[in-house]
């Protein structure tokens, strides 16, 4: 799939979410606009193959929400920042990858000089470096 349909994914969630905002009685935008942005991140997260990205950011937007709801900001933040952690530490490093399937991070580089920039120093140049390569003048 490419970026414009993994785009298109996420505005339709976003905008059947803001629909459903509207259209349930008593509720109002804040702070479920907060869920409705962390559920649209999901289906171009994961279609990209970014998964460990897509669901960090829904956990954060609707936890968000829902400490702003029940007002136990502080306390939520600090649960919510360990759970993270936790998280993250539990999980294979695998499945936290955001690298693109094209290339994995574990690879060579892209780009590898095997040749030497410039010309060999002349005997006297190599003469006038230090230890660490620089002239001396």
């Amino acid at each position: 799939m490419d970026d414009n349909r993994h785009a298109g994914l996420s505005a339709g969630v976003f905008l059947i979410g803001l629909g459903l905002i509207y259209l349930l009685p008593g509720v109002g935008i804040w702070p479920w606009i907060l869920v409705v942005i962390g559920l649209s991140g999901l289906p171009a997260g994961l279609a990209s193959h970014r998964g460990w990205v897509a669901w960090q950011g829904a956990f954060w937007m609707i936890g968000l929400a829902l400490l702003f709801w029940t007002g136990f900001f502080w306390p939520g933040i600090l649960i919510m920042v360990g759970l993270s952690v936790l998280l993250g530490t539990l999980l294979p490093g695998d499945k936290r990858r955001t690298a693109s399937p094209e290339r994995a991070p574990d690879d060579e580089p892209p780009f590898v000089v095997d040749e030497p920039l410039f010309e060999e120093d002349s005997a006297q140049e190599r003469e006038r470096r230090d230890d660490n390569g620089t002239r001396r003048l």
